[in-house]
């Protein structure tokens, strides 16, 4: 469990290297909802690039931030903030597409949910995918940095070469 840790760290380290040398964040936008602009002030402030959608149909307000991956050819997290600004979600769709049975599917998945108890991979049967979540309380006014250790997290645990060979052994 302490290796799991200390790579995780690593590459969030990594991460948070790449995004201050990246110097590409998006041009000033105004976001719908106070928490969706904290994270995009902060984003902006140390030079995140994403994409902000607005409101959806569903009253969320939408962020996508897209990442190069060492494991995979390349994964977006989703970012829906409420209107109260008290929740936050994160979302990885279609991480890998299952070919393994459903019972194999879910035992390699509880593992995983088991040796990395902050974010929850799940199997959505109706297209055979895994997709990655975290969900999360948050203050609207001071939410950007927990925002982004949140999505530095859920992309460190999907790149790291365990969850990777786990989630690629389902394919």
């Amino acid at each position: 469990m302490k290796r799991h840790v200390y790579r995780i760290l690593a590459l969030a380290f990594a991460l948070a290297l790449v995004f201050s040398l990246s110097g590409s964040a998006s041009a000033q936008t105004t976001a719908a909802y106070s928490s969706t602009q904290n994270v995009l002030d902060y984003f902006d402030e140390i030079g995140i690039y994403y994409d902000y959608s607005g409101v959806s149909d569903s009253g969320y307000d939408r962020v996508t931030v897209g990442f190069s991956m060492d494991n995979y050819d390349s994964i977006d997290v989703e970012l829906f903030f409420t209107e109260d600004c008290r929740t936050a979600s994160l979302r990885v769709w279609d991480i890998v597409t299952c070919r393994a049975g459903s019972g194999f599917v879910t035992s390699t998945l509880n593992g995983i949910n088991a040796d990395y108890k902050f974010v929850k991979f799940v199997y959505d049967e109706s297209d055979s995918t895994v997709q990655a979540e975290i969900d999360m309380y948050i203050d609207a006014d001071h939410c950007g940095r927990a925002v982004y250790d949140a999505v530095s997290a859920i992309v460190a645990v999907i790149d790291s070469d365990s969850v990777a060979s786990h989630l690629h052994s389902l394919e």
